[in-house]
């Protein structure tokens, strides 16, 4: 196909590329005011990145009591309540799945060291010393290589 066939198939300048628009979304438009109505789902508004991170660097530090007072409050945002919710359950069952996560979310994975070594300790690949005229073959050995 030559370059003159492309072009014709290449949007003009100033023209969408989706003219329809992004898609709306049906969970806003249809569903949220048949559960809650129009007045309620005005109200409803996402939580933001910084919400979530406040949520979630709270709860870490949550004492057992202050997280069953979450997880019973009916007008805590849901995000909230399940995390306290999977805390406790965790904690009722001795792991710490849900607490790694946010830790994790909150800070990052910790750094984890490996060190290769060879047997008893020493460098997996002994430095090999080489004189003047071998270090010349070897250069010379790579230029004929490449």
């Amino acid at each position: 196909m030559a370059a003159e066939d492309i072009r014709k198939y290449q949007f003009q300048k100033g023209q969408s590329g989706n003219p329809k628009g992004r898609p709306k979304n049906r969970v806003i438009r249809e569903w949220l005011p048949a559960c809650f109505g129009k007045g309620r789902t005005k109200a409803l508004a996402s939580l933001t990145q910084d919400e979530v991170d406040a949520w979630e660097q709270k709860l870490l530090v949550a004492s057992s009591s202050e997280l069953a007072v979450l997880a019973k409050w009916d007008e805590c945002p849901a995000y909230a309540k399940n995390l306290a919710m999977a805390i406790l359950y965790d904690t009722k069952n001795g792991r710490t799945t849900t607490i790694d996560k946010l830790r994790e979310r909150q800070y990052g994975k910790p750094v984890q060291k490996v060190e290769l070594t060879g047997a008893d300790g020493q460098p997996l690949i002994q430095p090999k010393s080489m004189t003047q005229q071998e270090a010349q073959e070897f250069l010379r050995q790579l230029e004929q290589d490449c």
